[in-house]
């Protein structure tokens, strides 16, 4: 019989070569702007220097927020221009290897936001034994205590809080230390999650489209550069494709409860998955599933998240009535507009109200749509798991872009994961890349809010709207057959 040989090893064709030309030494630029940036940045206020929020002066604002935009719509190009067929890696260590020196860059990277000092801070309460969902972290004294912005209790759930008290114990060595061991946890994870992308998808398309996703400068940038914990939580939405795919229908509880306990958004899809499991009329499973949601919150509630108070920490607060690259923060531009220009302008009082309101009822329209999305689960002829994963992906990008008054660059990096293992779904992976273009952009824009709620917004809505206009009469994405996991 004749032996059949592995698949070669994808060839560097020159279109890639000139990418990878333009792309390592904006990589480059990036890490090592970042990284001098950042360590002056922890001397400057240890010695008492006044906190600023991301960059110091104009130079390093225009050179680390213009050369991180290039390289994410230098990745949309390379995506959305080379076939899948000139990546196909017979292994992912092959995979990996090509990955290597950006992921290396990455890491060297230092966080470029002040959200670490605050995951840090909480580690040493948790190691004081304070419960950081019943303390608020102003009111806990520590060696990071100038560098944390929010003062508030914590928003980040119990497996965040593990990651964070592993990492805190390296503090007493040294306050840079402790940073990169927890970025070690964010770049392992990437990785992890990279494994995940390339086992889900089928062969033909797993290599190029997991070697996107190690590489794709926001992830780079936000989850391992800055160490976001939303990689954790792409962690969990690929663990829950990866288990609806292979119908392990209870199962899909746990990664969903894991990413909940990461950070809070998870929870909105929980829902969903009941509603899939009773439209198939798996009653075993949701029974499973239900019980297992059920001790789980017992756990909880016995333990870390005693009174209503802790749980509601995880809703995040502080943000009400803050509002940054949202339909209110660029309402409050307007307002601000006519202030200046001397018209008629509402009371800063009424501005306000008007803004809480006007938040308000953002939420309830994306209740709205929430319970159109509920409904569509019962009235398709045909629903599937990969339906369903795609209708949590809309959720959530629904919920940052339009019902969100706190929208961070990094958000959008979880939709990502979904986007990744849904290759049919075109036009919700065309808006993620498009949202993911114009979060990028929002430390150029910074200083300028209504710009920056504009672009936000604007850009990835241009894309729903103009892609569903040039799709419409395609088959509905997510109705025929699952898709076909690897081993």
């Amino acid at each position: 019989m004749k032996e059949t040989l592995p698949p070669s090893s994808p060839k560097v064709t020159i279109g890639t070569a000139a990418f990878i030309g333009i792309a390592l030494p904006l990589a480059l630029y990036l890490s090592g702007a970042l990284t001098i940036l950042g360590i002056e940045k922890f001397h400057y206020v240890l010695a008492g220097g006044k906190r600023f929020a991301t960059f110091p002066n104009i130079a390093s604002h225009l050179g680390i927020s213009l050369s991180y935009l290039a390289l994410v719509l230098l990745h949309v190009v390379w995506f959305l221009g080379t076939p899948a067929s000139a990546y196909s890696y017979p292994k992912f260590s092959s995979l990996l290897q090509r990955a290597g020196l950006f992921l290396v860059l990455a890491f060297v990277a230092y966080p470029l936001g002040n959200d670490i000092y605050l995951y840090l801070h909480s580690g040493l309460m948790n190691l004081s034994t304070i419960n950081p969902f019943i303390i608020q972290a102003g009111a806990f004294t520590s060696e990071l205590s100038p560098f944390v912005d929010w003062k508030q209790t914590s928003t980040y759930g119990p497996i965040s809080q593990r990651l964070f008290t592993a990492a805190a114990v390296l503090v007493t060595l040294h306050p840079v230390l402790a940073i990169y061991g927890f970025k070690v946890f964010c770049l392992l994870a990437h990785i992890l999650n990279g494994w995940l992308v390339w086992k889900i998808l089928p062969s033909n398309i797993r290599g190029k489209v997991a070697i996107a996703y190690l590489l794709a400068p926001v992830l780079l940038m936000e989850q391992v550069g800055s160490a976001h914990v939303d990689v954790f939580v792409s962690t969990s939405i690929l663990l829950t494709a990866l288990c609806l795919f292979k119908g392990l229908y209870s199962r899909a509880f746990l990664p969903i409860w894991g990413g909940f306990l990461t950070k809070t958004i998870p929870v909105i899809w929980l829902p969903l998955l009941l509603c899939f499991l009773v439209r198939k009329r798996r009653w075993v499973n949701l029974l499973l599933g239900f019980l297992a949601s059920i001790a789980i919150a017992i756990s909880l509630w016995k333990t870390v998240l005693p009174n209503l108070a802790a749980w509601s920490s995880l809703l995040n607060p502080g943000v009400v009535g803050q509002y940054q690259s949202s339909l209110p923060a660029l309402l409050r531009a307007g307002l601000e507009t006519f202030k200046a220009l001397a018209l008629a302008a509402p009371s800063p009082a009424a501005q306000k109200y008007w803004l809480l309101q006007f938040s308000r009822y953002l939420l309830v329209g994306f209740a709205a749509f929430y319970a159109w999305v509920v409904l569509q689960i019962f009235r398709r002829s045909a629903y599937s798991a990969m339906t369903l994963l795609e209708d949590m992906g809309w959720v959530a990008l629904v919920l940052m872009l339009y019902a969100t008054s706190w929208l961070m660059p990094w958000y959008v990096s979880i939709l990502y994961a979904i986007a990744a293992v849904l290759p049919s779904a075109w036009l919700f992976g065309l808006t993620v890349l498009m949202f993911g273009v114009s979060s990028s952009a929002m430390y150029w824009l910074v200083g300028d809010a209504g710009l920056q709620s504009l672009v936000a917004i604007g850009l990835p809505t241009f894309t729903m709207l103009a892609g569903a206009w040039i799709l419409r009469g395609e088959r509905e994405p997510g109705t025929g057959e699952e898709l076909r996991v690897e081993g």
